[in-house]
């Protein structure tokens, strides 16, 4: 295998996952009673049915419920006690992930009391949880402007535009949290997210670093500072990073939110202590709290997912597998369940058994696009190459920007022998994103040197190359200068840019490298034809 793409695939590891996903804890009950609005510009609130919730919860709500009839119905009400009846009741729902009605009741709240920070609030939060990000951009900040001082606010609204890549407003509203809060870790590793994005690698580093330093439990941060020092060129530290690397990321404290989980019981209550434990690594804990969701509500299917989760983390794969095993049981369209036990599987390389599981997600949500990624994987790893590069291509197509799913399919066109198509995937997400560094250099190597020699396309294999290594500095992208230089028939050009990586590798102590640099430059010596090989054996992707 060629070199260059040697150290392209070394980064196509896939990285760890979170097991616990967020639609275990989301249910979608059905619509059921309605609650008129008693004035003019407020909204009917449809109440969910309450019939399979457990006993407790299901009076608590009906409590809140008939509280707020009343107060509806109370001609003497001041807009003032109805808002906050409304926003109570929305916060409860909210509290037990019944998220539609939650929505209607701080919609009237806000409505009733526009000034009142908390229902404009809690309405970025429900947008930006179900994924309507202009329309929690325009409520952060708004509710920004009525509290300038809270933190989660301008974190939330950073994370948003970083999100839509408006990378100055994203800075700006980091910036705003840090000047609150100098140790907020949540701003500075999204500064350092807002670097990365620019190459700013330098910058990026000195805020991951502090991010790390103010929460050395957020494991993720790790990841992004290996992908820092590998744009510095610091191959060493970026795979200490990279070996560290860990699912627990970092949240900004938010009271609004975390008070929530005090107007809840029962499972659900148990739930969400548990997501909280696991998220903060406490596994054994977060385990302890989701047998006693499952001893409240033996039927709960998520309670057992979540168990799984836990026990997995634990190293108890064979209790982790029971757990979904019997949440399937109960629940046959349980995506949740099928998806972490495909999962579990494939980490203990039972390929064929992982993929009917990740097939059977797949079939429940067929726009998981995660499940799709690690089907594609397993398939792969099964052999059925074919099946592995149809989902690789749906990936894509449906998540233009996963790099990681688009150079496997490029490999997988590759060992096919198509290299046009390889080519023109290649083309075009560049094209889209040229901020990519993978699949520019890729596109880079395949211009230089297709097997087909009509593909190839040696000057704007110069660009892409010189632009890649002078982003990045590595020994390998050097050495696609080079090879995009023999191709023009530069070979002089080509054979001094080879010394000067084989100088570089000799110093980094990459003896591998080394010799085949030497074996390359010794046809760049060769001024008669120097142009890189074109024959399937030196293709990118081998079998």
């Amino acid at each position: 295998m060629n070199t260059c793409l040697q150290q392209l695939v070394l980064v196509l590891a896939f990285v760890g996952m979170l097991v616990i996903r967020g639609d275990s804890l989301h249910a979608g009950p059905a619509q059921s009673d309605v609650l008129p609005p008693p004035r003019s510009g407020l909204m009917p609130v449809h109440q969910p049915k309450l019939d399979e919730l457990e006993p407790s919860v299901r009076e608590q709500l009906i409590s809140f419920q008939n509280s707020l009839a009343a107060q509806t119905k109370d001609p003497a009400a001041t807009d003032l006690k109805l808002s906050e009846g409304y926003g109570l009741m929305g916060q409860v729902y909210q509290a037990y992930s019944l998220t539609s009605p939650a929505r209607e009741c701080y919609l009237n709240a806000h409505h009733l009391a526009p000034k009142d920070f908390r229902w404009v609030y809690l309405l970025g939060n429900l947008s930006q949880q179900e994924g309507r990000i202009e329309e929690a951009v325009s409520y952060y900040t708004l509710a920004r402007g009525l509290r300038p001082d809270y933190l989660a606010a301008l974190v939330n609204l950073g994370n948003l535009y970083l999100q839509q890549n408006r990378l100055d407003e994203s800075r700006s509203s980091f910036r705003e949290a840090l000047a609150l809060n100098a140790h907020c870790a949540a701003a500075r590793y999204g500064l350092g997210q807002v670097a990365l994005s620019t190459r700013n690698y330098a910058e990026a580093v000195e805020h991951l670093e502090q991010a790390l330093a103010d929460a050395p439990e957020a494991n993720r941060i790790h990841y992004a500072l290996g992908m820092a020092y590998r744009g510095l060129g610091n191959i060493e530290k970026a795979q200490s990073h990279l070996q560290q690397q860990g699912p627990v990321g970092i949240r900004v404290a938010d009271p609004l939110v975390d008070g929530l989980q005090e107007l809840i019981r029962g499972e659900r209550l148990h739930l969400v202590r548990g997501r909280m434990a696991f998220d903060a690594r406490r596994f054994l804990e977060a385990a302890d709290e989701f047998r006693k969701a499952i001893a409240a509500n033996p039927a709960s299917a998520a309670a057992r997912v979540n168990l799984g989760s836990a026990l997995a983390q634990t190293g108890d794969v064979k209790g982790a597998i029971e757990q979904y095993q019997q949440a399937i049981r109960i629940d046959p369209s349980s995506g949740s369940a099928h998806y972490d036990l495909g999962l579990l599987l494939a980490k203990q390389n039972q390929h064929n058994q992982a993929i009917v599981h990740l097939q059977s997600a797949l079939g429940l949500n067929p726009n998981d696009v995660e499940a799709r990624f690690v089907l594609a994987q397993e398939l792969l790893k099964a052999g059925r190459a074919e099946e592995s590069l149809a989902e690789f291509s749906r990936v894509v197509e449906s998540e233009p920007e996963n790099e990681e799913a688009l150079l496997e399919q490029v490999k997988l066109l590759f060992k096919k022998h198509e290299y046009k198509q390889a080519i023109q995937s290649l083309e075009k997400a560049n094209g889209r994103f040229p901020q990519k560094g993978q699949t520019a250099a890729l596109l880079a190597y395949l211009l230089a040197s297709s097997p087909q020699y009509d593909l190839r396309d040696g000057k704007r294999a110069l660009a892409l190359a010189k632009a890649v290594y002078q982003a990045t500095g590595l020994v390998n992208h050097g050495a696609l200068v080079a090879m995009a230089l023999a191709e023009l028939g530069r070979c002089g050009e080509a054979a001094e840019w080879q010394r000067r990586m084989i100088a570089a590798a000799e110093r980094e102590g990459t003896r591998d490298i080394v010799e085949k640099l030497k074996t390359d430059l010794r046809r760049y010596e060769n001024s008669q034809q120097c142009r890189p090989l074109g024959d399937i054996s030196t293709s990118p992707v081998r079998d």
